[in-house]
């Protein structure tokens, strides 16, 4: 084994546990974000959008490779538009339960175009493994809200919403590290 072959190997694994953690943390960060300009829709706006790219540019900032390709960045721009769309569409609901509803059917729209346009636009993922990351994500940043909301969901909207994301972000980055081609 060559010194660049063990150098390589080594990167590898370190970057591992370093690519979950460092786009949990780069998700968190804009929720946390768009949790504090929530009045503000504009803004609030392009940060919904933007936490779709934030487990990728964790991804690269672990590996090293931060701004060498930016077409996943923008594929997960694009593939986070529904989540918007959940934001803006429950204001014509006025019932808690609509928001529900709506709120529930676009996070499984944007778990599943998420992937498949990160998946197209990057040569070495693939769609359905990121689909099945992104899922599960949902699925356990679901869990993890709503064990931090506890019995009451509107006594800890902004903590939870943080948590969501950080866990979807989280899991997403784990397959972008582990899966990649």
């Amino acid at each position: 084994m060559t010194l660049l072959t063990a150098a390589s190997v080594a990167q590898t694994n370190t970057e591992r546990w370093k690519a979950p953690l460092f786009a949990a943390v780069a998700a968190a960060v804009v929720a946390l974000l768009m949790a504090l300009l929530q009045g503000v829709p504009v803004l609030g706006g392009l940060l919904g959008i933007a936490i779709g790219a934030a487990p990728i540019v964790g991804y690269d900032f672990a590996r090293g490779a931060l701004g060498q390709n930016w077409r996943p960045v923008i594929a997960g721009l694009i593939g986070h538009i529904f989540f918007i769309i959940g934001v803006v569409l429950p204001g014509v609901f006025t019932e808690d339960f609509g928001f529900v509803v709506v709120g529930l059917v676009v996070s499984l729209l944007t778990a599943i175009l998420w992937p498949i346009v990160v998946g197209a636009m990057s040569p070495n993922q693939s769609i359905g493994k990121l689909l099945l990351a992104s899922i599960i994500g949902l699925i356990l940043g679901y869990i993890v809200a709503f064990i931090a909301a506890g019995q009451n969901p509107t006594s800890w909207p902004t903590i939870a919403a943080i948590l969501f994301w950080a866990v979807w972000g989280a899991s997403v980055g784990w397959a972008l590290s582990a899966w990649s081609k």
